[in-house]
């Protein structure tokens, strides 16, 4: 979900991209090790179990896989050895910044070409990709000896909302999220604010955050650029301030008093408070900034706290506190599909099984990806090293609210953080914005057919 303009990361270093290759192709086997014991995924107590014997059935398969560009699924990637090594089946990663996998994925499923085995996916497009994703309900009993699936070790609604349409299953939760606000605990003793407790409004937050504003130090971390994390920001504020999606009668409400106050509220009161650059910002930038200390406060998701955990790259490691946003939590989260067109189903099957697996997930969640188990946001020894995960699981066992509910989410996503973007840039007024926003949203909804 990132404004970063790269397509693709790593599309010229072999040793990024394939795994399962022989030597000076693939990642060496001590290198794998080497970089797996510096982010926690080899020396595991065995208080998970081990993984599951796997079939060697497809061995020589590769599988092509879409990926995202974010340290949150670096881990994912890091282990994928273990799966060639038990299996022989061969991985192909293509990682995309998070603002381009909407259009990469879109793009490749609608064409026909259906290149990859196996893609990540937020479920704001599960209605427009389910037709071409697989049913994955009968995943245990059409590719035997996968690991269980284990559907119940999941938090009830995120398997619901995460990967089932129309009674299919089309995917398999592989990461929790829910949004938060964090904020720099230092930086809150620096102006004499309670550092254990964080803001308890958005007014609370920016009145805290025009005083953190000095010198190279910013007030809030806005991510204005064109691409989801505006939309987040626009959701979580429209929310907030009393907003929802449909009026009564079924038609967008996206530019009444909620939606002009939202407008206002991010041109007025965030955009003073945040870093010079923030109209092209989005996850990773918003990541960055906070990790480096150049803002004090900021949204994020659990997607980022390994990396902001971590001493070695964060200068707030053990220094932050977190929360909800004031007005109510967005539920976040990402899945793993496989193509319903996949020329190796099986492969694919048996490779998301282990990925989303107990023992796996817990590999890669002492690694830096978050888990979506219940099983593992309680392991003690995942929340030694991540003592945020019971505070994330209540978040998502708790009362959530998720983006707005229709097939074609994405679209009016981009309408708005269009305009929100224009408003923030000061190339419309707030007012303007928040018209646009609605006009735009009708017509497309009339369209689609939504509207008559």
């Amino acid at each position: 979900m990132a404004g970063v303009a790269t397509d693709e990361l790593g599309a010229n270093d072999p040793t990024e991209q394939c795994f399962g290759e022989d030597v000076m192709v693939a990642i060496r086997r001590r290198d794998f090790l080497y970089g797996a014991s510096a982010s926690g995924l080899v020396g595991l107590s065995p208080r998970g179990g081990r993984a599951q014997e796997l079939s060697k059935k497809y061995a020589g398969t590769t599988l092509n896989i879409l990926t995202r560009a974010t340290s949150a699924f670096e881990a994912t990637i890091q282990i994928g050895p273990e799966f060639t090594e038990a299996t022989g089946i061969k991985l192909q990663y293509t990682r995309v910044a998070p603002g381009d996998q909407y259009q990469k994925l879109m793009l490749d499923l609608t064409s026909g070409t259906q290149s990859f085995d196996v893609s990540l996916f937020v479920y704001q497009w599960k209605y427009e990709i389910a037709p071409y994703l697989a049913d994955l309900s009968t995943l245990e009993k059409d590719v035997p000896d996968t690991p269980p699936l284990a559907l119940d070790d999941y938090p009830p609604k995120l398997v619901e909302i995460y990967g089932k349409v129309d009674n299919r299953l089309i995917g398999l939760p592989i990461l929790g999220d829910v949004a938060f606000i964090l904020w720099n605990k230092d930086a809150y003793k620096s102006q004499g604010f309670d550092s254990e407790t964080g803001p308890k409004s958005w007014q609370d937050l920016v009145e805290r955050g025009r005083k953190l504003t000095t010198g190279k130090q910013f007030g809030y971390g806005l991510p204005a650029g064109k691409a989801i994390q505006c939309a987040v920001t626009w959701t979580l504020l429209y929310y907030g301030f009393g907003g929802r999606f449909f009026d009564k009668a079924g038609r967008p409400d996206l530019g009444g008093e909620a939606a002009i106050k939202t407008m206002q509220f991010m041109a007025n009161e965030l955009q003073p408070i945040a870093p010079p650059g923030n109209l092209a910002w989005d996850y990773n930038e918003m990541l960055t900034g906070f990790q480096t200390g150049q803002t004090a406060q900021t949204l994020m998701w659990p997607g980022g706290f390994g990396n902001l955990s971590d001493p070695t790259k964060s200068a707030v490691a053990g220094k932050y506190g977190m929360t909800p946003p004031p007005g109510g939590a967005l539920l976040g989260g990402t899945s793993i599909g496989v193509a319903a067109k996949s020329r190796n189903p099986e492969a694919a099957r048996l490779y998301v099984a282990w990925l989303t697996s107990a023992a796996i997930a817990r590999k890669t969640a002492l690694g830096g990806t978050p888990p979506a188990r219940i099983s593992l946001f309680k392991d003690p020894e995942l929340v030694q090293r991540h003592p945020h995960y019971p505070t994330v699981l209540a978040a998502l066992t708790g009362e959530t609210f998720g983006y707005i509910p229709m097939k074609e989410a994405e679209q009016v996503h981009i309408m708005m953080y269009d305009e929100a973007n224009a408003a923030c840039a000061k190339l419309k007024s707030p007012e303007q914005a928040a018209a646009d926003l609605q006009s735009k949203a009708v017509a497309f909804m009339t369209r689609r057919g939504y509207l008559r």
